[in-house]
Parts: C-alpha cells; structure tokens; sequence
C-alpha cells in the first residue's frame, strides 16, 4: 500500500471505529450504503453489474476516484446473476433476462417451506434444506441427487467460491489504490427474518403466528446458534469492523408489539449477544421505523452494536440509546432522490449540530441508496459533513 494511501486508510479506519467506541474522533465518518448508485455513477447498466463481474468492481472504483467516503459497502451488487442462472435460480428475476436492462433486480417471494415442514426443518434443518428447499428454490435441483442437480451443485459451489475469491482481490485494492476502508466484514440475520424472508414468505408467517405460534417459536430456536455461527464464519477472524444485519419484519407495525416482543426480539437478542460475547459488534440497520422498541434494543450490552435511524425518530433514538450504541443515518433518501442540494447541506448540519456533539455518530443515508439518488445531492451529504462534522 502507497504511503499516501496506507496513511488515508489508517485515518478513516480510526475514525469509523472512534464513532463505534463513543468517542469524539477528528471528523464525524461518512458511511453511504450505496447500490445502484454506484453503477448509475460509473456508467454501467444494471445488466452489466449484475452480470459482468469485472464492471460490478470497476464502478465501485470509479466511485472511489469521485468521492470522499470514510467507509464502503463494497460492490453495488451483492447477487452475481450468473451464479444464480448456473443453479437455475427462481426466487430472483434479473434485467436482461425477465426485466429490461436497466431494471434493478428484484425478489420473487413465495412459500417456499410450506406449513407442513415444520416438523422436519426442525429435526434437521440440513436435511429438509437439500432435499425440498433447494428443489423449490432451483430449477437445476428439481430432482435431488441426479447429474443435474449434483452438477448444478458444483456449478453452484464453484461460482459463490470465485465470486468471494474476486471480491477478496477487489477489496485488497481498494485499500491499497484508494485507502478505502470496509463498512462490515461479516453478515448475518434475525432468526425472524430467516424464516419470513426466503423460507415462508410474509404471508406464511404471518398465518403462523396465528395457526401454529409454537412451531415458529421451535423454528426459531433452531435457527439462533445457524445465525451466530454464519456471523462469526463470514467474520472469518476480522473483529474491527461490525457485522452488517439488515433487519426486515422487525420494523413497526410489520408486528404489533405483543408479537415482536414473543417472535422477534428474543432470538435476534440472543445472536448479537452471542455475537459481542464473541468479539463481533453488529450493525443493527433497522429499517422502517423502530421507535415502539427502543427500550428493548438498550437492553443489549454497552458499544455491542450501531444503531442505524431509518424512519426512527431521531431524538428518541438519541434519547434512550444515546451514549450507549454509536448511532448513524438518517438523511432521508426521498430528499437525496427528490430534494435540492441545499436541503441536503441543511438537513445533514441539522443533524450534525443536534447529534454528534458527544461523539458516538455516524452520518449515512437512512437507507440503501438506489438509482434514483442524484449525484448532486450526494455531494452535498459529503461537502456539508466535511465543512460541519470536524470536532
């Protein structure tokens, strides 16, 4: 790593990791969760980064040569079409496939555990997910244990292992070239999420929680130590750096509070004390609105995750977590699609001036930025944390 760059990266890493600590460091860390954005900014269609690996990389560098970000996500898509096309993927449609070029990807949710595999996801998971899970999810895998599906099998294991190989290869020059330092460094999800998001869908789960509450409750029971052990596996012995969880149903009112309270928040507490326990803090990226459930959340230990303000409100937030968990967010991503660049500049001082005071506060959008986000208004997130975040 050139001097130059090694000492940027080492500024931006001590930074990042001061806000997460709850200290004050010499700026408050800009960390955009940024997408599409990336490949709109680079010139490329969705097509091209969805599919072609090389230009899913390279916008990311162009991305790297235009701004100044104290952290990044990495490539703007995390789903490798072509990975997905060798297993004969049904849960996600692609552009240049079923969608025109330039749409971005999108998820075909079904039932894909139906409400009669309770019994057997729950005496052995493994089991259940290679003979009637993967044939519902893949085409390639419709008839377990032919040529077809063993290949597809192979097919399938030597994409995800190229994939992470180039990805590794990608992130070692961006540090190098750009200084750039990673956001995360590992991946992991609510138990709840787990089983409403690929396996029974919101409509399944929502039935369950009425039809068959104490199946949900052992599922989920079975899906608490597979959640802490793939965090700490992706962590691969990284510790700096947080574990990123998107957190999906948790959000009000997808539960009304009674059943967030039975369903949701004990196993999703288990993991990520489990996960501190261990050394891996937890980016809790609670999109949608998490106001009803701050109380619980500052239950968990001290610096054990970020919480990340969507449509949170803010000042509770900063109220009941504040001083406990370093916050990030939450400029709106309406206002970076569809508002001026002086909104912008007055809504991040805003922020900064009313939160970041004490230290402990990342500034981000509230959400993952898409396509639509102009590149004026991004500037402008970046230009006014610089000239109003200095300590």
């Amino acid at each position: 790593m050139a001097g130059n760059q090694l000492k940027l990266y080492e500024e931006r890493k001590e930074r990042y990791i001061a806000a997460m600590e709850l200290k004050k460091p010499d700026k408050v860390p800009i960390r955009l969760q940024l997408s599409e954005f990336t490949a709109k900014y680079a010139g490329y269609s969705y097509q091209e980064i969805y599919y072609e690996k090389e230009k899913n990389i390279d916008s990311v560098n162009k991305l790297l040569e235009g701004f100044d970000l104290d952290t990044i996500t990495g490539a703007p898509s995390l789903w490798w079409a072509g990975l997905h096309d060798a297993t004969g993927a049904r849960y996600l449609k692609y552009p240049g496939r079923e969608l025109d070029p330039d749409t971005q990807f999108q998820y075909h949710e079904e039932e894909y555990m139906k409400p009669e595999d309770y019994d057997v996801f729950i005496e052995n998971p493994t089991e259940w997910i290679l003979n009637n899970f993967l044939p519902r999810l893949h085409t390639e895998f419709s008839t377990p244990g032919s040529y077809r599906a063993n290949v597809s099998l192979i097919k399938g294991a030597f994409g995800f292992a190229t994939q992470l190989g180039r990805n590794q290869k990608a992130w070692e020059t961006w540090a190098k070239e750009y200084g750039a330092v990673p956001t995360f460094t590992a991946f992991s999800k609510a138990p709840f999420d787990t089983l409403a998001d690929t396996l029974r869908g919101l409509t399944g789960i929502m039935m369950d929680l009425y039809e068959r509450p104490e199946k949900v409750r052992a599922a989920l029971d079975v899906i608490i130590p597979h959640n802490i052990y793939y965090g700490m596996a992706t962590s691969a012995g990284e510790m700096e750096f947080p574990l990123f969880m998107p957190l999906h149903r948790g959000a009000y009112p997808f539960l009304n509070p009674k059943q967030w309270h039975e369903f949701y928040w004990p196993s999703l507490k288990k993991v990520i004390e489990a996960l501190w326990e261990n050394g891996k803090r937890t980016m809790f990226y609670a999109e949608g609105n998490w106001t009803p459930y701050l109380e619980s959340i500052a239950e968990l230990p001290s610096k054990s995750i970020v919480f990340h303000v969507d449509q949170t409100d803010m000042a509770q937030a900063k109220k009941i977590l504040g001083g406990k968990f370093c916050l990030s967010g939450n400029v709106p991503n309406t206002m970076l699609s569809f508002g001026k660049p002086d909104e912008v500049r007055d809504y991040v001082k805003g922020l900064i001036d009313e939160y970041a005071g004490d230290g402990g506060f990342i500034i981000d959008a509230a959400a993952v930025i898409q396509g639509d986000a102009k590149e004026e208004n991004i500037r402008a997130l970046i230009e006014a944390a610089r000239e109003y975040g200095v300590y």
